[in-house]
């Protein structure tokens, strides 16, 4: 979620959801959470003062970056065995894989 919000930039919960195909009671419970450990927080949308977007916050962009920096890690431990050719090779082919 932080991701696709750092990636995309600021949604509506059901943009996100759909984004993310999460069920829109899973999103609740999901932006709950994060907005709760400051990592998102619900603004009002400028383009319609009803909806809400959901914003990724300084905090949440310092969770995502320590994230990928252990994601990251480990992937360079996992495909330690292989050669920059072959992580190429899974990496194209994993990215063909249905979502």
């Amino acid at each position: 979620m932080l991701a696709a919000l750092s990636s995309g930039g600021p949604a509506s919960q059901r943009e996100l959801g759909e984004r993310l195909r999460k069920d829109p009671a899973d999103m609740v419970r999901l932006l709950d959470a994060a907005s709760a450990r400051g990592l998102v927080r619900r603004d009002a949308d400028p383009a319609d003062r009803r909806r809400r977007r959901v914003v990724l916050t300084r905090a949440g962009e310092a969770e995502l970056e320590a994230a990928m920096t252990a994601a990251r890690e480990v992937e360079r431990e996992l495909l330690a065995g292989l050669e920059e050719s072959e992580r190429r090779t899974l990496h194209e082919l994993l990215s063909r894989l249905p979502r």
